[in-house]
C-alpha cells in the first residue's frame, strides 16, 4: 500500500521545522552589560522613587562594558566599552516613557572599536538604556580605563575629560554591599541589583562639574530585541 503523508501531517511538521529553526542573529541584539555609575544626586537616587530628582537635574557620568556573548545584529560587543556623560535635567518626570525629554549628553566611545562597534553601541545607548529626547547630543572617540575591583571600582578617559571612583565600602560593616533588587533600570529588560556605593567623579568637557560623595552604584543589567534602524550622529573632536 502507498505511504503518504496527509496534508494535517505535512502542516504539523512544517510548524516543527519552523519552531526549529534558530532566529536570524543579524535581525536581533542580546547584550548584558557591567555598569560603574555616579551621579549629582544623594545616595540612592530619588528619582526612581518619586517624580524627580532630588535636585531637579541628575549630572551623571556611566562607564559600561559589555560581557563576553555581547552582540548587535552580527556585530560582536564582547568586551566593548563606552562612557556616557550628561544632565537628564528636571523635566523628564512630566513625560515619563520612551523619548522623554533630557538636557544633554556625550556619549564617549573607545578608540580601539570598530566603526560596526561604535554604530551598534551608540544604537543601544539611545535605544536600550536611555531612550530619551536629549536637548544637545554629541559623540566623541577616547581611551576608556576601566577598574572594578570587590570594594571600589574606577574608571577614566584618557584625554582627562571624565572620571569616575566608587567607594562600595559603605555598609555597616564596610564589607558586605547594600544590594538594592526588583528597581527597572532605564529601557533595559533586567537587571541583577543596584550595588550602591559613594561617588566621586567629574566632567571637563564643555559643561563641566565636580562631585564628591554623591549617589553611585555598580550595575549588571541586559537587554534584547529587534535591530532598528538607527542614525549614526557625527562624532565630535
Amino acid at each position: 500500500m502507498k505511504k503518504y503523508l496527509s496534508p494535517l501531517a505535512v502542516l504539523a511538521l512544517a510548524i516543527v521545522v519552523v519552531a526549529a529553526t534558530p532566529a536570524d542573529k543579524s535581525k536581533t541584539f542580546s547584550v548584558t552589560a557591567d555598569t560603574i555609575e555616579g551621579c549629582s544626586c544623594p545616595l540612592f537616587c530619588t528619582c526612581y522613587f518619586s517624580k524627580s530628582a532630588d535636585e531637579h537635574m541628575c549630572q551623571f557620568n556611566n562607564a559600561y562594558k559589555f560581557r563576553p556573548g555581547s552582540h548587535y545584529g552580527d556585530v560582536d560587543l564582547s568586551n566593548q566599552l563606552f562612557w556616557m556623560s550628561g544632565d537628564l535635567g528636571g523635566e523628564w518626570h512630566h513625560k515619563p516613557g520612551p523619548g522623554m525629554p533630557t538636557n544633554w549628553v556625550v556619549i564617549t566611545l573607545d578608540k580601539k572599536s570598530t566603526p560596526e562597534q561604535k554604530k551598534a553601541i551608540e544604537a543601544i545607548a539611545n535605544v536600550s538604556i536611555f531612550n530619551t529626547t536629549w536637548k544637545k547630543y554629541d559623540v566623541r572617540d577616547d581611551t576608556i580605563e576601566w577598574h572594578d575591583e570587590a570594594k571600589t571600582s574606577h574608571a577614566k578617559l584618557g584625554s582627562g575629560m571624565a572620571e569616575i571612583t566608587l567607594n562600595k565600602a559603605i555598609g555597616p560593616d564596610k564589607t558586605t554591599p547594600t544590594v538594592v533588587k526588583n528597581l527597572q533600570y532605564w529601557f533595559t529588560n533586567s537587571n541583577e541589583g543596584f550595588v550602591l556605593a559613594n561617588s566621586t567623579h567629574n566632567f571637563n568637557g564643555e559643561t563641566k562639574f565636580s562631585h564628591k560623595n554623591r549617589n553611585g552604584f555598580n550595575i549588571t543589567w541586559s537587554a534584547k530585541g529587534d535591530v532598528k534602524p538607527f542614525a549614526a550622529k557625527p562624532a565630535m573632536p
